[in-house]
């Protein structure tokens, strides 16, 4: 595993910094050293683009004035160091022990990370600086505008590398967890996890990417994945952070020829979240899987934006969002599908189905469709409902007080996007229960 430097460690002691906004901050926090022009690029945009605001379409159902009105900690978040509670790490999926990373803050802890169970060839390490020929394989955007996602490169400190040599088929899941050490009061730490995923044509591996917290402060990820010819990628995605944390998290997904990418998210904390895959198929009869159950409550928000992109012939992409909106929580889906004019044979569904347990809230869905080519068999829908009634009373009728009754038709509606996780222990260990 790579070694890396610790930043000063202050027992949790708070140092005396400068009141400052997002991007105040992310622009006076000092940079690791390594990558110094691309860092460097990207504080200059963070430096031209401001917060984003409810006269941006792709954000105007989403109030960011919790994150305006906050002020953040102006020195890395390395700087607060407190160990994780024992619990926290007796709820992580068993599967994983001798194939997981935890970060804490940003920065990899050795003691709580173990790779031991990994054939040779494999990487799943920390890097400061990340190999070229991995980085190679991801088309990198040199006009980024998106503020947070430049905010973590400019800010992140340990980078996890995936690379799965061609024709491996790893059976072992690799495990990566984002523990972040909020404060109580006072200014947030911003967190910036990063990762990139390589899988070598031919070649399958299972990643479980997981966010936890305490306290106050900002997770803000970016998820970059290549998949080469042939190769297979099942990637289950858990976001519990703190009900007090912000969390935002771009992710990217190339695929080539034949490559086959199953995502599931599982979305359930944190008072403001956004999500933003995006995922572009460069090669012909590559297949995608995009499936995501948000649960919030109390005045939660949560939002994913998805961008499907076909650009080649014969390619398929199947996409499933559910939301259980609870108390007066919001929640949005904004699902874009776009086929271009030289992306004949595709086929192409999405489906964005909601419920909404209290009258104070509230769904917007919003799926579309940009078709520019003529042989295509693309759909999609949306719907936003309650609870059944007349299951309620079924389920009442024998026996069930209407708190059991109602988890039970939770967990039925969340069923089959819960069960393509493809761990046991998540899929016992994530119950449907909301906060009204």
């Amino acid at each position: 595993m790579t070694g890396f430097r610790r930043t000063t460690q202050t027992g949790g002691k708070m140092p005396e910094n400068a009141k400052t906004n997002l991007a105040q901050a992310a622009l006076s926090i000092p940079c690791p050293a390594d990558r110094g022009p691309e860092r460097q690029r990207a504080k200059e945009k963070i430096a031209a683009t401001p917060l984003p605001s409810k006269d941006q379409e792709d954000w105007k159902y989403l109030d960011l004035t919790p994150i305006q009105s906050a002020t953040f900690l102006n020195a890395p978040a390395q700087t607060l160091r407190r160990p994780i509670e024992p619990s926290v790490l007796e709820q992580l999926a068993p599967e994983t022990s001798n194939s997981r990373l935890v970060f804490v803050n940003g920065a990899l802890e050795p003691t709580l990370s173990n790779t031991k169970a990994l054939p040779g060839g494999v990487t799943f390490s920390s890097h400061r600086n990340c190999e070229t020929e991995y980085r190679a394989f991801v088309e990198v955007d040199a006009d980024q505008v998106d503020l947070f996602a430049n905010i973590n490169t400019a800010l992140f400190y340990d980078e996890v590398v995936i690379h799965v040599p061609a024709g491996l088929d790893l059976e072992t899941p690799l495990h990566a967890v984002f523990y972040a050490n909020g404060v109580e009061s006072g200014d947030l730490p911003i967190v910036c996890p990063k990762i990139l995923v390589v899988v070598k044509p031919g070649a399958k591996a299972h990643l479980v990417e997981e966010y936890r917290g305490h306290g106050r402060y900002l997770t803000n990820s970016v998820v970059e994945i290549a998949l080469g010819s042939g190769s297979r990628l099942l990637h289950d995605r858990i976001q519990r952070e703190s009900d007090r944390a912000f969390h935002f998290c771009s992710l990217r997904a190339d695929l080539l020829d034949a490559a086959f990418y199953g995502s599931t998210l599982i979305s359930t904390g944190a008072a403001i979240s956004r999500q933003n895959p995006s995922v572009k198929f460069w090669g012909e009869n590559a297949e995608l899987e995009l499936n995501g159950l948000t649960t919030i409550g109390k005045d939660q928000a949560a939002d994913t934006h998805s961008l499907i992109a076909h650009a080649v012939p014969h390619c398929t992409s199947r996409q499933l969002q559910k939301f259980i909106v609870a108390g007066t929580a919001r929640g949005v889906f904004n699902g874009q599908i776009v086929v271009s004019q030289w992306a004949q044979g595709t086929e192409a569904s999405q489906s964005s189905r909601n419920l909404l347990l209290n009258e104070g809230a509230r769904m917007d869905a919003k799926p579309q469709l940009e078709i520019y080519a003529d042989d295509v068999k693309c759909g999609h829908g949306a719907t936003v409902g309650q609870l059944d009634a007349d299951g309620m009373f079924y389920l009442q009728s024998r026996g069930l007080d209407p708190a059991s009754a109602q988890n039970l038709l939770l967990a039925g509606f969340a069923a089959d996007v819960m069960n393509r996780l493809a761990l046991p222990s998540l899929r016992r260990e994530l119950p449907i229960r909301v906060m009204n």
